[in-house]
């Protein structure tokens, strides 16, 4: 998504615009919206996000990375069946 600001009824990205695109052609652009939470609220979201990170229990992070690295190995399989590897 390309970021660009409104200045006197012209709009201006604020960073180079992908090469594919011409002169002429037509976007879409859509407002973005703005920020209304405070940095406390922010504060505070944080705080309780970390606080549930705490209560996770090692248990289930290793049985979640353990279905990680089988759900990597069969996809490698699969690939390399689909390649005609061994």
């Amino acid at each position: 998504m390309i970021r660009a600001v409104l200045r006197n009824g012209l709009i201006y990205p604020l960073a180079p615009l992908p090469s594919h695109w011409k002169d002429g052609q037509e976007l879409r652009v859509k407002e973005a919206r703005a920020r209304t939470e405070s940095p406390g609220e922010i504060d505070r979201r944080f705080r309780a996000l970390e606080a549930a990170a705490q209560r996770i229990d090692p248990k289930d992070c290793e049985i979640v990375e353990a279905a990680l690295r089988e759900a990597d190995r069969q996809a490698k399989e699969w690939t390399r069946r689909e390649m005609g590897l061994p």
